[in-house]
């Protein structure tokens, strides 16, 4: 399938929609808005070069991130929950997307990042493709929350490079306890096979940036260590301990956290390294712990 075929396939799942595993139905093409709360048009809340990302994505300069708003999960404790749960941001065409693009490649960002881009995908890669025309050559990255449609998933091959992706639960009930969305686990699953089959695992340039690759990051949440050791022991069985990790440690109690007592805190230190004890005893040496 040509890249303009897979392009006309995924603005096909935008209505009705079934871009993600939600299936909402919605026909966002006239108008109607998704369970994601978004429409035809994308939204981003920002752009920038952005080094909070693993250091062979951020790379010397930056990452080339764009943040979309609105998200398909209602994630409680949702860190960007101005923007992708209010859905503050400026509607933005395809055209102009690609500008932006072509914007960040300009300003020497190791990549373009396109973070939570789930409910705009056919948009997004549309405005990728009009970049390259333009002479975009960087990797693209797709910072994803990992509830993907094996679908679309496949029509995105050729247009990705790097796959990051989070694997947040063990279980599909707690997607569904802080996410808000049913078989989180069973989906993220399935998707990580998708991402490793198109890119594999991590490869480098001679600089030590990341030029193609799959980096899973798992957030450990208080009072989370048997959550955490349990993912990883599914990653182990269905991949191997090579896939590189990174572990987030900067979980913060904002949004609706509080209503949920189990994490309504900040990690304590033990937790921490606890973490990090875990990580080397189920076998794991590749990968990054963030801590801010």
């Amino acid at each position: 399938m040509s890249e303009l075929e897979k392009i006309r396939e995924l603005y096909k799942l935008l209505s009705p929609c079934y871009l993600c595993p939600l299936n909402c139905g919605a026909k966002r093409l006239k108008g109607e808005q998704g369970t994601c709360n978004s429409q035809v048009v994308p939204r981003i809340s920002s752009y920038t070069l952005y080094k909070g990302e693993e250091p062979p994505v951020s790379g010397q300069n930056g990452s080339g991130a764009i943040f979309f708003s609105n998200c398909n999960l209602r994630c409680v404790y949702c860190q960007n929950y101005n923007f992708s749960q209010l859905g503050k941001g400026k509607d933005v065409s395809v055209l102009e997307l690609s500008e932006i693009m072509m914007k960040l490649q300009s300003m020497n960002a190791s990549n373009i990042n396109l973070i939570t881009a789930t409910h705009f995908l056919p948009q997004s890669i549309a405005a990728l493709r009009l970049a390259r025309q333009k002479g975009l050559s960087l990797p693209i990255v797709l910072n994803t929350s990992g509830y993907e449609s094996l679908e679309v998933l496949r029509l995105l091959e050729g247009f990705i490079d790097i796959y990051l992706t989070d694997f947040r639960y063990a279980t599909d009930e707690e997607g569904i306890k802080y996410s808000g969305v049913p078989f989180v686990s069973t989906f993220t699953l399935s998707a990580i096979k998708e991402m490793l089959r198109q890119v594999g695992n991590i490869t480098f340039d001679s600089k030590g940036i990341m030029k193609k690759g799959v980096i899973i990051r798992i957030l450990v949440f208080p009072n989370g260590i048997e959550n955490l050791r349990k993912i990883l022991r599914i990653i182990k069985k269905e991949f191997s301990t090579d896939i590189y990790i990174s572990l987030m440690s900067q979980y913060v109690p904002v949004y609706l956290a509080k209503n949920f007592p189990e994490i309504s805190r900040k990690l304590i230190k033990y937790e921490i390294l606890e973490s990090i004890k875990v990580l080397r005893e189920e076998g794991f040496k590749n990968g990054w712990v963030q801590y801010d």
